[in-house]
């Protein structure tokens, strides 16, 4: 009996883990749509204040510990290599980031398809629609926290309290 009471806690604690779990990546998806936010942010004022071009954008963005969660970042060059196409090397370094949202990387290939082909007021126009879609997709996110995060969390606990009075 007493291994029965045991097993069922046990699924229930389970249950717990697995459905927290779940929400917890809800959460991680909102703070990656935070950072691409601000990755948006960062871009804009080098390129609109100092004029850089996408090699020191790319090593500033490095920098930035608000950046930290956006790995494929550090894959980036930070000069340029004659024969290399930057758009390229983005794109390889976006498709290895496996933390971001299909929404948010459907923004980043954009913008990284646009950085360093026109001049300065023609990407600063681009980033800031990209950062006005991406308001609609941190509504979505920050909606999906909220109703499904509870969600997973409730659901979760019950089914692991419902296979641990099966055990019983």
């Amino acid at each position: 009996m007493i291994f029965r009471v045991a097993a069922a806690l046990i699924f229930t604690a389970v249950g717990a883990v697995i459905g927290f779990s779940l929400a917890d990546r809800l959460r991680d998806e909102r703070k990656s749509c935070g950072a691409v936010g601000h990755l948006l942010q960062r871009a804009a004022f080098l390129i609109g204040s100092r004029c850089e071009d996408v090699y020191s954008v790319c090593r500033d963005l490095k920098k930035d510990s608000e950046l930290k969660c956006l790995g494929f970042l550090q894959l980036l060059p930070n000069y340029y290599i004659a024969g290399e196409d930057f758009h390229r090397l983005w794109n390889c370094a976006l498709d290895s980031e496996q933390n971001i949202g299909k929404e948010e990387k459907e923004l980043l290939y954009r913008f990284g398809g646009m950085l360093g082909k026109s001049d300065k007021n023609a990407q600063l126009s681009e980033i800031h629609s990209l950062m006005s879609e991406l308001e609609d997709v941190s509504g979505m996110r920050r909606d999906a926290l909220v109703k499904k995060g509870r969600l997973y969390r409730v659901a979760g606990l019950l089914f692991g309290v419902m296979a641990g009075i099966l055990v019983l």
